[in-house]
């Protein structure tokens, strides 16, 4: 195997899908803010009644972790304890995942076999210029997903959602020459 190949970030997209997935997204984003929605596709999976599929693709996966740890130390002595110390530590943040396929519909998000239902969505997090989008699932940890298709996946969930490409009180500045992204994205 060569070794330059096992340097390469597993994020990486070519210019072709950073492309396709950043026009996609301006033109859907137009599309929506003249009052349309997005269209449906042909299912690739078991639809519930009055769903629509609306695609599917590969993102890759981080999920947020936190957790206090105790640590507890003591010392001893012939006699019996001699000095005893506790502290507590939060460990938090963005663990990365695998890659993984998504299937965004009119009234789920399916990631690899686990199924994220829209009336479960507390909060959406958008950062287009960075491929990805947070979101906040009522029981659920938050995850993180990221990739090429992630904003236009973002803009379709809102339209279902919201009537709006983005969610209440976000809108981002969309009208970033494709070239810079496409850098911003190796």
């Amino acid at each position: 195997m060569n070794s330059d190949l096992s340097k390469v970030p597993a994020r990486a997209y070519n210019a072709e899908q950073t492309d396709a997935g950043w026009r996609s997204m301006s033109m859907l984003v137009r599309h929506v803010q003249r009052g349309g929605h997005p269209a449906g596709v042909a299912p690739t999976v078991e639809l519930q009644a009055g769903e629509k599929q609306y695609g599917s693709f590969l993102v890759d996966v981080s999920a947020y972790f936190s957790k206090t740890v105790d640590y507890s130390s003591s010392i001893f002595a012939s006699g019996g304890l001699f000095f005893t110390e506790h502290s507590t530590e939060t460990r938090d943040g963005w663990r990365d995942g695998d890659r993984q396929a998504v299937v965004v519909t009119s009234q789920r998000l399916l990631l690899g076999g686990v199924a994220y239902d829209f009336r479960s969505l507390i909060m959406i997090q958008p950062n287009p210029l960075d491929w990805s989008v947070n979101l906040y699932f009522q029981g659920a940890q938050p995850i993180m997903l990221r990739g090429p298709w992630v904003p236009w996946m973002t803009v379709v969930m809102c339209a279902e959602l919201y009537g709006s490409p983005w969610p209440p009180g976000h809108a981002p500045e969309i009208d970033i020459p494709i070239k810079v992204m496409c850098e911003n994205a190796q």
